[in-house]
């Protein structure tokens, strides 16, 4: 291959108006005039890797740097790297988002989300072949700095996580050799300290399942809670992954979400299944939840149906024999799993809720449904933060399932409409951070009380 290199300007033809480029008289002058370009064609062996039928490279101040820069791109020509031209990040990143179809729903849309909302506003306009560190660094930066006015500004914690976004780009970027080294791996993060996880105690794992007792989901909140099961793996067990005799539960699906639909995908291990030990109590759990379902089927009829969800390939996939299903049968909704554990929480230790704002030095406070007589000293909790104690003397019945409660003495201090008194409420927790509580080894047996009985179960 030969470089051929010539030297041009932008003056004009006083007649025609056309450049003069190479024409131009002064090229020859000693003063600087004119800038150097290269030129290069490409073998047709190469033209389908690289293309393009020709290369160029322009606005040098010099042959000697034309030509060096032209050597360079010899290298990449001979291995039949594409050319990128002008190929901007944006452009790429959606090229890139495109072809990722082995991720899982929630990973797709968190890399959608970074590009929409980070990437390509504040890096998209500048070509792949030219970003680098610098472009970087002021773009998060700018995320910083633009999101001071927001109500919930990005912190460091976004800016990793876009930034991780970025990099896995870049990183394919290089092993499809379009770009030599990946400039995201040498920018410095804001320090981040990630939040810790405070699980529930094992105490407060067996007074929610105590509250839970009889409700339709409780042997699977009992599941989740001695096994770490997710929510989405939980929702896609079925009966044929059980096996009784060993004791040991195979999850070979979870329900996820992906793009505002429920899927069936496997589960976040390489061969595609997770297995889980269980012991003797959730073995006489799941056997009594199983005895029930099948009655409930029965006395169902022909509508009993699991319902039908696509994979993670998009192909519709009818799922059947779950172990957990709404009252007709079909899948559950991990998002309704959570909604509903956190309803069943909320009411351990609960007596009641402020539903009017009552002044500090009032005589009355009234209140909604009660959990339990009210007559005695409760502490007051907002946010689930205990904010002081009330001592109730009286309650009367008003309209509908609320009371008015006669505080010995006078209020304290302000109570807003929200405001719960009870007795060691349980705090709020994600159901995932709740199935954390298994921190001991899987053939340990320790005792969890429930309610008044202590019993020893298997975690």
């Amino acid at each position: 291959m030969e470089i051929q290199t010539e030297k041009r300007c932008g003056c004009r033809d006083p007649e025609t108006d056309k450049q003069l480029g190479k024409r131009c008289p002064k090229l020859k002058g000693r003063k600087p005039h004119g800038r150097w370009s290269w030129r290069i064609d490409v073998p047709d062996e190469l033209i389908p890797l690289v293309g393009r039928k020709v290369l160029r490279g322009s606005g040098f101040a010099t042959e000697k740097e034309a030509t060096r820069d032209a050597e360079g791109q010899l290298p990449k020509i001979h291995a039949g790297r594409q050319h990128l031209g002008t190929l901007s990040t944006s452009d790429y990143l959606d090229q890139w988002l495109e072809g990722k179809r082995r991720i899982r729903p929630s990973t797709h849309r968190s890399y959608s989300s970074h590009i929409r909302l980070y990437l390509k506003p504040l890096l998209g306009q500048v070509p792949l072949a030219a970003l680098d560190k610098t472009h970087i660094d002021a773009a998060y930066r700018r995320i910083e700095t633009d999101g001071q006015s927001k109500a919930r500004p990005p912190g460091p914690a976004t800016i990793a996580r876009v930034h991780a976004t970025l990099r896995a780009a870049l990183n394919d970027a290089v092993d499809h050799r379009r770009i030599d080294f990946n400039p995201a791996a040498g920018v410095e993060l804001p320090e981040h300290e990630p939040p810790e996880i405070e699980p529930w105690e094992a105490h407060e794992i067996g007074r929610f399942l105590d509250e839970a007792t009889g409700d339709r989901l409780a042997p699977m909140y009992e599941l989740m809670a001695l096994t770490g099961l997710r929510r989405g793996e939980t929702c896609g067990a079925t009966w044929d992954g059980l096996d009784e005799d060993n004791g040991v539960l195979v999850i070979r699906q979870q329900i996820v979400e992906f793009g505002g639909r429920w899927g069936a995908w496997p589960p976040k291990t390489k061969s595609g299944k997770r297995k889980v030990d269980l012991g003797p109590t959730l073995l006489g759990t799941l056997a009594l939840h199983r005895l029930a379902q099948d009655t409930h089927r029965e006395k169902t009829g022909t509508s009993w149906d699991n319902g039908t969800l696509t994979n993670q390939h998009g192909k519709p996939v009818h799922l059947t024999n779950l172990m957990f299903t709404q009252p007709n049968g079909r899948y559950l909704d991990p998002q309704y799993v959570s909604h509903h554990m956190q309803v069943i929480a909320r009411r351990v230790g609960l007596c009641c809720v402020v539903s009017h704002d009552s002044a500090a030095g009032s005589l009355t406070v009234d209140v909604g449904q009660r959990h339990e007589a009210p007559e005695r000293t409760w502490t007051v909790y907002r946010d689930r933060e205990p904010i002081g104690e009330v001592t109730v003397t009286r309650s009367m019945r008003r309209r509908g399932c609320g009371a008015r409660l006669t505080i010995h003495g006078r209020l304290p201090f302000d109570l807003r409409k929200g405001d719960e008194l009870g007795e060691d409420l349980l705090s709020r927790r994600r159901l995932h951070d709740c199935a954390d509580l298994r921190v001991v080894p899987t053939q340990a047996r320790v005792p969890m009380v429930r309610g008044s009985r202590a019993r020893v179960v298997s975690v």
